[in-house]
């Protein structure tokens, strides 16, 4: 019979609604049963998409006997970490602090009043990895609270007390940001860098685009070649290996080795997000400095990705699903791998031969059972190119006949804030690339349709009364309070949209709503007494603790890209009186946590930098012109005489200038001597 799940929207927790183990959701009757029968919780939290989620619940929870001890001992949640991010965030510091890191599966044990005694990640059905296996974990922590219950209580205590203390930030410092502070972070990033493959040294590999941001930005601003070639060789890698999908378009969650070859193959939504918007910065400000190869590259996974979004993640109403499984069939990257065999029962033998040579395919492989992930091995000879994308196009259409991986279809509207910013960057880039390639042009227009569709989808149907929004859309209905990330990437989207427009009736309407979404963060979210914004707002279910977003995870820390949205509100004339001091504020108390931890604070010291250099604000009626961070981007050697280019700065305006290189040139003159 399926247990309490089977009533969840959730696609995650309806995965489980068929496990032996007596499963409750979160929530108040779960708690209340807890207490009523003095029993512990075992807290399980994870993702639909979540490889090792999938390998626990076939090997414990579809298990009799490990149920049995579950059911018996325990009062069992499960969580769907994307739709509780809260809970999720709180209890990481568990596994972090029991076993030296986190992750999920989440598996955490809780007394009653929710406070954590133990806690981990994956746990085996018996002995093995160097872990112990769960019964054995069960059984010894059911009788810790069964008999002694004083030594578990103290464990609770000491584990809830560091919760607190390490997420609390130091805001009495006052060290306020620098040139100096943030030219020695990026000096201490590059120190861990890898020059060959990219990405920080080592393996996992992880995309980190607020990191890449960070050093593009500010080699960028300070003419810093080093930077610059952290971010190209990551890129260029990337789009060459496993880890992107050379047939579909689109990003795999990470890659397991260090060449970015083989990856975990999930496909998470803000990763291509953030991705479509960081390649696209690369091709919108690098003018014709970029190499035609890296250009032609950068375009084509731009696009690709692009189109795989509008395909594969795109909700019927216009809003973008969550997440792609890593699984299909029971099997890893089933879906994704190819061998010989498979190459020449679909293509000609000239088509095989240059798929084999160009991606890699050989008898060994690079993956399980022989099989090999496509990579680019070897840039085809230009009279092979044809052949080659007619063999892709077949594979493509041959992998779409094989069982696809499970799709997260909930809508998370910060996710798809990220992605409403990432198309909007895409359709600009594009854009300026169709000179090249004029078919470019139908993918930018696309990127743009569905980066309104989803805007105007999202901001209606997630607004549950004037200025809240819900965390999440499920079956077309709002669900879940708001967090601080659906507030500050909403109104960051907001502005990234309204870079692509003209119409004065629709920009207003944009930046009404960012200014509308940052107050609401300033009435709900904000911490009176110390630095930054809390994570849940005030008004939210109260837990054992209110986390704050201070540092990058997967995606930005929610209080950077606010504070950078107030600081482009406040140029643009959208601010609040009560708002002009406010990233002054907050970043004198937050700047040395990011001196402290570079690499987790990417997203605040891209912040802090605009802080340092201003906001500059452009106003032209030149359909090919942008600004992000300080940077006018434009199409290489566009010229209208006939428009006007009116440059800001710190709230003063200059002559305004005839031309796009004019303008161009007087902003680089800011950026390189900030005022």
């Amino acid at each position: 019979m399926p247990n309490r799940l089977s009533h969840e929207t959730s696609p995650y927790l309806l995965q489980h609604q068929n496990n032996l183990v007596d499963w409750f959701p979160w929530g108040p009757d779960a708690l209340k049963k807890a207490k009523d029968e003095d029993k512990p919780i075992l807290l399980s939290v994870g993702y639909s998409a979540c490889h090792w989620c999938h390998v626990m619940e076939h090997e414990s929870f579809e298990n009799p006997s490990i149920a049995e001890l579950m059911n018996k001992n325990f009062i069992n949640i499960k969580v769907d970490r994307e739709e509780r991010p809260d809970i999720d965030q709180i209890y990481q510091n568990v596994a972090q602090a029991m076993q030296q890191g986190g992750g999920w599966p989440l598996t955490v044990f809780l007394t009653p009043d929710l406070k954590p005694y133990y806690g981990g990640t994956y746990f085996p059905p018996e002995d093995r990895y160097g872990r112990p296996g769960f019964p054995r974990v069960l059984t010894a922590l059911s009788q810790a609270y069964r008999d002694n219950r004083a030594a578990v209580v103290e464990q609770s205590e000491r584990i809830s007390d560091f919760i607190a203390k390490n997420e609390k930030v130091n805001s009495q410092d006052g060290l306020a940001p620098s040139l100096e502070g943030v030219r020695d972070a990026l000096e201490r990033l590059l120190e861990n860098m890898d020059w060959v493959n990219g990405g920080m040294a080592g393996a996992p590999k992880f995309p980190n685009p607020s990191l890449l941001g960070f050093l593009w930005r500010y080699g960028f601003w300070m003419k810093h070649p080093k930077a610059k070639e952290a971010v190209l060789i990551t890129l260029r890698q990337m789009a060459k290996g496993g880890v992107y999908d050379q047939l579909g378009g689109g990003f795999h969650r990470y890659s397991v080795d260090e060449t970015w070859s083989v990856p975990h193959f999930e496909k998470m939504l803000y990763d291509n997000a953030l991705l479509l918007k960081i390649y696209s910065e690369i091709l919108l400000s690098c003018g014709n400095d970029l190499s035609k190869t890296d250009r032609g590259l950068f375009t084509e996974v731009l696009s690709d990705t692009v189109q795989y979004v509008l395909r594969e993640m795109t909700d019927p109403e216009g809003g973008f699903f969550s997440a792609q499984d890593a699984d299909s069939e029971g099997e890893e990257g089933k879906f994704f791998a190819w061998d010989l065999k498979d190459l020449n029962s679909y293509l000609t033998k000239d088509e095989a031969e240059i798929i084999s040579k160009c991606f890699g395919v050989s008898e060994l492989g690079n993956f399980e059972h022989g099989k090999t992930v496509l990579f680019r091995k070897e840039e085809p000879d230009l009279k092979h190119l044809e052949i080659l994308y007619k063999a892709k196009e077949k594979l493509l259409k041959e992998r779409s006949n094989r069982i696809a991986p499970g799709l997260d279809n909930k809508l998370i509207v910060s996710w798809n804030g990220l992605m409403i910013s990432g198309l909007s960057w895409a359709a600009l880039a594009l854009k300026g690339e169709e000179i090249n390639d004029s078919s470019l042009s139908d993918v930018s227009i696309q990127a743009l349709t569905a980066a309104w569709r989803a805007w105007t989808f999202v901001s209606r149907t997630a607004e549950t009364s004037p200025g809240r929004l819900s965390s999440t859309i499920q079956r077309s209905k709002p669900k879940g309070n708001g967090y601080l990330d659906d507030y500050a990437f909403m109104a960051a989207a907001a502005l990234d949209l309204a870079r692509t427009e003209c119409d004065e009736k629709k920009l207003q309407d944009l930046y009404q709503h960012a200014r509308t979404w940052t107050q609401s963060v300033m009435d709900h979210f904000r911490d009176s007494e110390a630095a930054g914004y809390f994570f849940t707002s005030r008004d939210h279910e109260l837990l054992i603790h209110r986390p704050k977003t201070i540092f990058d995870q997967a995606i930005p820390s929610g209080t950077a890209v606010l504070l950078s949205v107030i600081q482009a509100l406040n140029e643009i004339g959208y601010g609040k009186k009560e708002w002009e001091s406010e990233p002054n504020l907050q970043l004198n108390r937050l700047f040395s946590a990011a001196m402290r931890n570079p690499y987790g604070c990417a997203e605040l010291l891209s912040t802090s930098a605009l802080l340092i250099f201003g906001v500059v604000s452009v106003s032209t009626s030149h359909p090919d012109c942008i600004i992000r961070n300080s940077i006018i981007y434009r199409k290489s050697g566009v010229e209208n005489h006939l428009s006007e280019f009116v440059v800001c700065h710190r709230q003063t305006c200059l002559q305004p200038l005839a031309t796009s290189d004019e303008a161009w040139h007087v902003v680089l003159d800011h950026v390189g001597n900030p005022l």
